[in-house]
């Protein structure tokens, strides 16, 4: 005959293990959510009007040289961008942030090589290891661009694929 005890002993294991089994499910679930907020939020705030403002004199400005665009973009305002790209960078050597989304969703490169001469600049002046976490950002991005154009092109060959065969 079967003890009752071991019975309800063998279920109450059971039991805590099925909770302890969801709760593990559960905060995975939590830390992902948590991600692709921050991820949202960074978002937000580039595209936010000063930060697209700002971004739009860099990325079309002229420049002659890093004093150039600091006079015709102002201080506080490269000083935006790069704080900007300088937190993401932590966020991503700190692995809250996948580079890979980061890459993704901002124009690194493109931002980077535009504002290199003022960051050195900036860095002469004042601290040498300003903005370093933009600059590793950068560094490691390189080639992302080229990578992502191409799985792009994936996704939306795919897409037409798709598309053709339900119509068809």
């Amino acid at each position: 005959m079967v003890d009752t005890s071991l019975v309800l002993n063998a279920i109450v294991a059971v039991s805590i293990a099925a909770g302890a089994a969801f709760a593990v499910l559960e905060l995975r679930g939590i830390g992902k959510d948590r991600r692709a907020n921050m991820v949202v939020n960074m978002y937000s705030s580039f595209i936010s009007s000063d930060m697209t403002e700002t971004y739009s004199k860099v990325m079309t400005g002229d420049f002659q040289n890093a004093a150039d665009m600091e006079q015709k973009c102002s201080l506080s305002s490269l000083a935006g961008i790069a704080g900007f790209y300088e937190a993401i960078g932590y966020l991503v050597r700190k692995k809250f942030v996948d580079p890979k989304v980061a890459m993704d969703f901002l124009p690194i490169n493109v931002v980077w090589r535009k504002m290199e001469p003022w960051i050195k600049f900036n860095r002469e002046r004042t601290d040498p290891f300003m903005w370093t976490e933009f600059e590793y950002l950068a560094k490691l991005t390189e080639g992302h661009d080229a990578e992502y154009a191409v799985d792009i092109k994936a996704a939306f060959d795919a897409l037409k694929m798709r598309k053709k065969r339900k119509a068809g």
